[in-house]
């Protein structure tokens, strides 16, 4: 019994002391993954931040360090385009929406119109006409003629005139898919960019002009 009572009081000691220790061990352990996670997080955004610069002024072993830093923490292998493309700092083309083609029917150039000049040789043939006192049968002549041209182009008019509606039709079906292809990548519509733009410019000529010495300071 006494040679029990001494294991027994052994194994509290063991225990009491090993708890803490493997405690310890387990603590250790536990704190230097939390600190490799850190590191391995404050590395991969330097490395995204390398690759997010112009690849111009780079050295090229730069950029291979930082494309093998994020291949290394990627759950998918990068493909060998991929890190080629990242290492020569080729930016990433987002294609634009797939636009239709106009039909070929929207496309035919209308003709040239001749009534505006069939009109003013009409005058001045009736104005000939009356100076020489010309038969009437001859000014009618002319007239028949002035109407044959305008019958004949308002047909081609017509045709015009459908291809017009097609093209705006097409334009505002290519509006309406830029807007919905620009609204699903967060980018705003066209026409705010456009008017940004133009508001902008308009500030600068007014800068330029406000900036500019008056005429009188100009001459001396």
């Amino acid at each position: 019994m006494d040679k029990l009572e001494r294991w027994k009081s052994i194994a509290s000691i063991a225990s009491a002391i090993a708890i803490p220790f493997v405690l310890a061990v387990v603590g250790y352990f536990i704190q230097k993954q939390l600190a490799d996670e850190g590191l391995k997080k404050d590395y991969v955004s330097i490395a995204a931040g390398i690759l997010k610069e112009n690849s111009a002024g780079q050295e090229p072993d730069l950029r291979k360090w930082a494309v093998e830093v994020l291949e290394k923490n990627s759950p998918i292998p990068f493909t060998p385009n991929a890190k080629r493309s990242l290492e020569q700092g080729i930016p990433l083309v987002v294609p634009g929406p797939a636009l239709p083609q106009p039909l070929e029917a929207c496309m035919q150039a209308p003709k040239e119109r001749t009534v505006s000049k069939a009109l003013k040789q009409l005058e001045a043939s009736v104005k000939r006409g009356n100076t020489n006192n010309e038969p009437i049968e001859t000014v009618l002549n002319h007239f028949m003629r002035f109407v044959d041209i305008v019958v004949a182009q308002e047909a081609e008019a017509g045709q015009t005139d459908a291809s017009l509606r097609c093209l705006q039709s097409w334009a505002t079906m290519v509006v309406e898919g830029d807007n919905e292809w620009r609204k699903s990548i967060g980018a705003p519509d066209s026409k705010s960019v456009y008017e940004r733009l133009r508001k902008e410019k308009e500030a600068a000529a007014k800068g330029q002009k406000d900036d500019a010495p008056p005429q009188s300071e100009a001459h001396h």
